[in-house]
């Protein structure tokens, strides 16, 4: 994971100047004994010391800390938080205006998430919405978040300049090294590729809406994908700003002695590319770009991340084989780093064992076979076992061929079957679910019984499949027929082999009433 922004109120401790360190400690004592107006008071020689010494980082917190206790004393609201913010950015040095207005976005965008339904049922009217937050369409919500990512990237040049571990206060530590993120640019920058990549961008179309085709050069090389002039009058498509982010990364990085953040990038807009883009060549065009990709870069621990969305795109078509083997490769070649973890993840849910059995109800002459549903077993044990009907309605089971609790599914593997039996099943080198049809013992008494299957001998339940399925052992079956609206069942008591009715059978007819079975 590469460090990430915590965008609602800034959390982690800084390294603070020795003479700060003392009043931080003072506001944290304010915060355990719940005053927050002593914690703001406490905050603004720290927020101004921080900006003299221009230990930005620290500012940032301290502003961030400032807000939110300013802002629970007002009462809590999201609305006041941001104006809150907004006038504090206009007084702060020009190095600290694109973290703030980051931060800004982040919190209008958590206040939309927070009352998305609110925003989805209006109606945009055309006329220009006013300061209200409260009263904004989605339109001018999502505008209004759009406005301070680009304000925040606005000063691209300087933010390239400054390193991103002089911000590792700000951020929290992920599962890649700095390279990947090595400016405070890039990390702005990717913060608003997360917005421009939501989804709640599709309920905010406009009449002449760009429209990513996978025929672009969204899946072409890099030197073509930079050379593209994107060509739209949609001047709010948050597609095109996207995938001018996108170059201008690329650019940025293009001559970069160390690739990482280069081909990090480059990954991240092919994956863009497939989720946005439209087309009947898209899946063609965006695995022939991982298989570009991976190629160029086998040798870096990005090329498992790519391996990873190549499988998966194999797992979704049901290609389990194929994405097993680029999850293999991925693995194998990068073992502990993202890309391999995740390839690994994915090998395990391939190789999961599955099993499932269809059984009729009631057995008799012609017997029956159980229908065994498996992948990634070789061989299926299975038990029949006598149950008390009668004991099995006062279960309350909500279905009369299952049990209630694990412990009456446990009990019931405890007890002593009348026959047990094992099948060898043909492999599923395919990994794909496989069906077979199981001879079942015909020389059972008639009465109640569970057929009971296992992944192994001892039937525990620890890394095993269990089923168990409830049938009969009879000579008659019944044939039922219920009208609508009616209470009434009807129907017919058979011969199960020559399928004649029989007359003079009395039957009993159980109903369930809440969780009990009662029988009427």
């Amino acid at each position: 994971m590469i460090r990430y922004f915590i965008p609602l109120f800034v959390l982690v401790h800084c390294a603070f100047a020795a003479d700060r360190t003392v009043a931080w400690k003072k506001v944290a004592e304010a915060e355990a004994n719940g005053l927050p107006k002593t914690a703001m008071e406490l905050l603004e020689p720290i927020v101004e010391g921080a900006l003299a010494d221009k230990a930005y980082a620290e500012a940032v917190k301290a502003i961030t800390k400032k807000i939110r206790y300013h802002t629970e004393i007002q009462g809590g609201k999201a609305e006041e938080k941001i104006g809150n913010l907004q006038a504090e950015i206009k007084d702060v040095p020009d190095e600290v205006k694109p973290i703030l207005e980051t931060i800004l976005a982040h919190w209008y965008w958590h206040f939309f998430q927070q009352n998305r339904w609110r925003f989805m049922q209006r109606t945009q009217t055309g006329e220009a919405a006013g300061n209200d937050i409260m009263s904004w369409d989605l339109a001018r919500i999502l505008a209004e978040i759009d406005k301070h990512f680009s304000t925040a990237l606005a000063a691209g040049e300087n933010l390239q300049k400054m390193s991103i571990a002089d911000y590792t206060e700000l951020l929290t530590a992920g599962n890649a090294p700095d390279s990947f993120r090595p400016t405070l640019y890039d990390f702005l920058a990717f913060e608003a590729l997360s917005f421009y990549s939501a989804g709640e961008q599709a309920g905010n179309r406009a009449q002449d809406a760009f429209d990513l085709g996978a025929d672009t050069p969204v899946f072409d090389k890099l030197d073509d994908f930079l050379a593209w002039k994107i060509e739209t009058t949609d001047d709010t498509s948050t597609k095109v700003k996207a995938l001018q982010l996108y170059q201008d990364v690329l650019r940025f990085h293009k001559n970069d002695a160390n690739p990482d953040a280069r081909i990090d990038a480059d990954l991240g807009r092919l994956v863009y590319g497939y989720n946005q883009a439209y087309g009947v060549d898209k899946k063609e065009r965006y695995i022939a770009a991982l298989e570009r990709f991976v190629d160029e870069w086998a040798d870096h621990r990005i090329s498992a991340r790519a391996l990873h969305h190549w499988a998966t795109i194999l797992q979704n078509d049901s290609d389990f084989a194929g994405a097993h083997r680029l999850a293999t490769r991925g693995a194998r070649a990068h073992p502990e780093t993202p890309g391999g973890n995740s390839c690994h993840n994915l090998i395990q849910t391939i190789e999961t064992k599955q099993v499932n059995l269809m059984v009729e109800q009631v057995w008799n002459e012609p017997w029956p076979k159980v229908s065994v549903s498996y992948k990634n077993i070789d061989k299926i044990w299975f038990r029949v076992v006598p149950y008390d009907w009668n004991k099995l309605l006062t279960s309350r089971s909500w279905s009369l061929d299952q049990l209630a609790t694990r412990q009456q599914q446990k009990e019931l593997v405890g007890m002593q079957p009348v026959k047990s039996w094992s099948v060898d099943l043909p492999p599923t080198d395919d990994y794909q679910l496989r069906q077979h049809q199981v001879e079942v013992p015909g020389d059972l008494a008639k009465g109640h019984y569970f057929v009971i299957s296992s992944c192994t001998p001892n039937f525990q339940e620890k890394r095993n499949f269990v089923n168990y399925r409830s049938f009969w052992v009879s000579d008659l079956a019944i044939v039922t027929r219920t009208r609508q609206g009616s209470d009434r069942v009807g129907g017919f008591v058979l011969d199960a082999r020559s399928g004649e009715p029989i007359e003079g059978v009395q039957i009993q007819f159980w109903r369930r009433v809440r969780r009990n079975w009662q029988r009427t």
